[in-house]
């Protein structure tokens, strides 16, 4: 099989000739892993793991985002990021503030300053997907698969007070939710034609888990959040793309309700948090959606041998990819903890795995 072809029989539950195998990663590891592997670019350290996906997007043409003087960053939506290390090696870029912070009227969203989508070059889209015809391709990272909860509103206003304008402040939650598919609507609907409905997978990234259980409860998420991804979703399946959702966390009571709206992939699968346990979700759920990631990074990765990552990927697969309905990932961004040869015994594994 093609890489493309490996995938979508995965998702349509079918068993193809191996797992697909998927790849996220923070910067810092993609360069070591270019590094230790000898790989001059992404592109090539993508081809020695095999991997079967590749990311497209539009090409950001707008106004600076970075100011050279505080070595801060800039988002589309305003929202300022700081770079925070958390050791000697890697950080984040963690917000410095929430510009909407104080707002409280929803007449007082007119007067703010929304982005464009002129300031998005679509036009390149078509080369990119030529130049990935084998590959499941995907909407890349940032703002074409940015969701509503995390990203922009809990960064525009704060994720605190996010949580009390859905209970106590609901028509300033829900207009700002407006405005942000105002935006993010046509923006789908622009990119996927740009690129002639070749993107197999539409990705949201929109944390609603903690380790131990929800961040808001069902009822909650299906009255504020809900319609707004089921509109998100609608455009992209127009167009042809499955939805692919990102989101951590002990989401199980959420996964339900994430198929109603039209998931076809949920991502990443955090095992080691609340409920989260392989083998049911696959009996519970598994006829109904695909899994994505699995292999945890909270223990096993970081600090397993590389025979036992080889031992955990053939438990994860025999409980996730018998029936197709599963791509192989790590549990969240491969982080700098991981040991370069850990992450190439989680994908030599995957590819001697069999059904």
């Amino acid at each position: 099989m093609t890489h493309r072809e490996r995938v979508l029989a995965a998702v349509r539950h079918e068993e193809p000739d191996r797992v697909p195998l998927f790849y996220r990663d923070v910067p810092e590891v993609r360069a070591r892993l270019m590094e230790d592997l000898r790989c001059p670019d992404f592109e090539t350290l993508l081809q020695r793991l095999d991997i079967d996906f590749r990311w497209v997007g539009p090409e950001y043409v707008g106004p600076p985002l970075e100011d050279e003087l505080t070595g801060r960053r800039r988002d589309i939506w305003g929202v300022e990021y700081e770079y925070v290390p958390f050791s000697e090696t890697a950080g984040y870029w963690e917000t410095a503030g929430h510009p909407l912070a104080d707002c409280d009227d929803p007449a007082a969203l007119g007067d703010c300053a929304w982005p464009e989508l002129e300031w998005f070059d679509f036009s390149t889209l078509g080369d990119q997907v030529a130049a990935c015809e084998d590959y499941a391709i995907m909407t890349a990272p940032g703002v074409p698969s940015d969701g509503i909860l995390q990203f922009p509103v809990q960064c525009l206003v704060g994720p605190e007070k996010s949580f009390l304008d859905m209970a106590m402040n609901p028509e300033f939650f829900d207009a700002l939710v407006r405005r942000v598919l105002d935006f993010r609507l046509p923006f789908i609907d622009r990119m996927l034609t740009a690129a002639g409905d070749r993107i197999d997978f539409f990705r949201i990234g929109d944390d609603y888990g903690t380790q131990n259980g929800l961040l808001i409860g069902p009822e909650m998420w299906r009255q504020r959040i809900g319609g707004a991804m089921r509109e998100m979703a609608g455009v992209a399946k127009a167009h042809g793309a499955y939805y692919y959702h990102h989101s951590c966390g002990a989401v199980r009571a959420l996964i339900g309700e994430l198929i109603d709206i039209g998931v076809d992939v949920l991502d990443p699968v955090q095992v080691k948090a609340a409920g989260m346990i392989p083998a049911e979700l696959k009996t519970e759920f598994g006829d109904r959606l695909c899994f994505s990631g699995g292999l945890d990074e909270q223990n096993l990765l970081p600090r397993g041998s590389p025979e036992e990552i080889r031992k955990g990927v053939f438990r994860l697969l025999d409980d996730m990819a018998p029936g197709g309905g599963f791509f192989l990932g790590p549990t969240h961004n491969f982080q700098d903890d991981i040991p370069t040869e850990n992450i190439v015994a989680m994908y030599d594994a995957a590819r001697e795995w069999s059904y």
